[in-house]
């Protein structure tokens, strides 16, 4: 299958492509700056993400993919004025150019990473921040591509991600950076409940997503989940992760920060997971891969 990759270079992007690859897969990677993909894609027909969007055009006149999975965007958990136009840019200008560049080139399936965060209070649409309703933006920009053309889509609404070389500053890093320091991490009193998985799952879950959206109808769309295997507090994360290395627990001030604007408490489960896909990597197998490489890999083998 020719497969489409947008965000080739971020954290899921740069796992997501060589599982592809080693099923046979050819595919192409649309990304900021592709000077930064790795040396091992460097045949690979790629594309930088430039304003006037014709770097995507003629990507998909070139490669003519059969399915495109849209990973990139701006994320930001509280925004300010001047993180609106890079939201936008990223967020709906590029999505939108590159629906348009899948109608023009003949790709009619599309694999779009939602958010869970498109549903706060778990209602089937309620952003709990302004990044969450630029995704639900781009879906409903997407209907129109579905119904005037036929497009084929297939929604995967994620949780947190995690796992291996992940360069973000998200919760699991920030814990691990903590237990290094002296300084202890303020955090939230630590009672909202998470799904948290493993970026070996998410992978999974997208090279599945692609399989079955070549299956459906012209026209057809679904909206699917990738849950965790476990549904955990931040409190209980954070036992898990120290259990992992306990020499080492994360040093934290709990109660010090306040809840963030709209905090999710609940996450989302109003939609059935993917068909055929279940979390394979528990959150004490996926702490110990971060915190122990070398017991795990020997558990592993």
């Amino acid at each position: 299958m020719r497969i489409l990759v947008t965000g080739a270079g971020g954290f899921v992007g740069q796992h997501l492509i060589p599982q592809l690859l080693a099923e046979g897969h050819a595919v192409a990677c649309l990304t900021r700056d592709p000077a930064k993909l790795p040396e091992a894609w460097a045949d690979l027909p790629r594309a930088g993400t430039d304003p006037d969007g014709l770097g995507i055009r003629a990507l998909c006149q070139q490669f003519r993919p059969q399915v495109v999975i849209h990973l990139a965007s701006h994320y930001i958990t509280e925004h300010s004025f001047t993180d609106i136009a890079p939201l936008i840019q990223a967020n709906l200008l590029l999505g939108t150019q590159l629906l348009e560049s899948m109608r023009e080139s003949g790709c009619d399936a599309l694999v779009y990473a939602g958010t869970s965060w498109q549903h706060y209070r778990n209602e089937e649409y309620c952003p709990a921040n302004l990044y969450a309703a630029t995704k639900q933006a781009l879906s409903t920009l997407a209907e129109y591509y579905r119904d005037a053309c036929g497009l084929r889509i297939l929604e995967l609404h994620l949780y947190d991600s995690y796992g291996e070389d992940d360069p973000r500053k998200k919760l699991i890093n920030l814990l691990e950076l903590s237990s290094q320091s002296s300084d202890k991490l303020k955090i939230s009193e630590g009672r909202q409940l998470l799904h948290l998985v493993h970026i070996d799952d998410v992978c999974r879950g997208f090279e599945l997503a692609c399989q079955q959206v070549s299956n459906f109808a012209a026209g057809e769309r679904k909206v699917y989940r990738l849950p965790a295997g476990e549904l955990l507090s931040l409190r209980e994360l954070v036992a898990r992760f120290d259990a992992a290395a306990p020499t080492y627990p994360a040093q934290l001030e709990w109660g010090a920060k306040p809840y963030r604007l709209r905090e999710v408490f609940e996450p989302w489960e109003d939609a059935p997971a993917l068909p055929g896909w279940q979390a394979e990597v528990s959150i004490d197998e996926g702490m110990r891969r971060l915190r122990c490489p070398d017991v795990a890999r020997s558990k592993k083998s």
